[in-house]
């Protein structure tokens, strides 16, 4: 019997609340030449009873296998990635949907045989009500200007939208273990780093959920790791070094405005990083301000960072 085409990889941690919901957006996929791969990270709640019972109602092969201790989410996609025997791998987080011509779209331009890494625009909707939030899907400029439009930022691509070919993700090493948080731009530049033939389908076929209070709750971290991941990549040139410092600097002041209130002494090492890069007086004196209040937990703005 011959191997599927497509293998899906789905890492889940305490997924049952939106599982279900997902798998039947795979049950309705066009493309019908798949596999479907969970990994379940080390928790214990109803995943594995909701794909047996998804497994019992498709004629596709599905796998689950299970992390006993929890290794995070870069970690468990890697695990599901490795486990697919395909030449193409399609991400899907355990929360997100596909529309029904999801697969079938991204399939069609894989078969064009000039990209290894293809993607769909994708619309972020809010948890609670299912409302449409945004779009997030690159525009024509964005398109004609990778990948430096993927180094600032304006092109964005979603995991739960993206086709890749998995030789491409053995030739990078596949996500980085040590990012949690942008894990998926980080793998997006390795990528593109490498080489790799990005294409975007034009059609919006993911469907992105918002969580709204983990989002706000993480967005110091998110700040942070969209720092490092500039600072990874400060030597690719692509653009002009004065640009790719600033920007790369702007990130880490960023991150550490966010910092100062609950941990004055990392925000003092990002507005020092940030210096490293580019001197800007008002850094050095926040950074000056952060050092004086270790461990310090304020409720108001005594040091005016803006």
């Amino acid at each position: 019997m011959s191997h599927p085409r497509i293998s899906i990889c789905i890492p889940a941690y305490q997924a049952e609340r939106y599982l279900a919901e997902t798998l039947d957006s795979v049950r309705a996929q066009e493309f019908a030449d798949w596999e479907l791969i969970l990994v379940e990270d080390g928790s214990r709640d109803r995943t594995e009873e909701l794909v047996r019972a998804f497994a019992s109602s498709v004629s596709q092969p599905v796998r689950f296998l299970r992390h006993e201790i929890n290794r995070g989410l870069t970690s468990t996609r890697n695990t599901a990635m490795a486990a697919a025997e395909t030449q193409w791998i399609a991400i899907l987080d355990s929360d997100d949907v596909w529309t029904p011509d999801h697969l079938r779209t991204l399939w069609a331009r894989a078969s064009e045989g000039d990209a290894d890494l293809i993607h769909g625009g994708s619309v972020l909707f809010d948890s609670e009500t299912g409302g449409d939030l945004e779009i997030r899907a690159p525009d024509a400029r964005a398109v004609a200007e990778l990948p430096v439009s993927l180094w600032d930022n304006r092109y964005l691509v979603q995991p739960s939208s993206v086709l890749l070919a998995k030789s491409l993700w053995e030739k990078v090493g596949g996500f980085h273990p040590s990012f949690q948080h942008l894990e998926d731009r980080e793998m997006w530049m390795r990528c593109a780093r490498a080489g790799a033939r990005i294409a975007y389908t034009g059609r919006e076929t993911c469907r992105y959920r918002k969580h709204g209070a983990a989002m706000s709750a993480q967005s110091a971290a998110m700040a942070e790791a969209a720092a490092r991941v500039l600072d990874q990549h400060l030597d690719w040139e692509i653009m002009s070094a004065p640009i790719r410092r600033r920007l790369t600097a702007e990130a880490w002041s960023a991150a550490a405005r966010l910092r100062w209130r609950s941990a004055p002494g990392i925000a003092h090492q990002h507005f020092q990083r940030a210096c490293a890069l580019e001197w800007r007086t008002r850094w050095w004196m926040h950074g000056c301000l952060c050092a004086l209040l270790p461990g310090r937990s304020a409720s108001t703005n005594p040091v005016g960072i803006i």
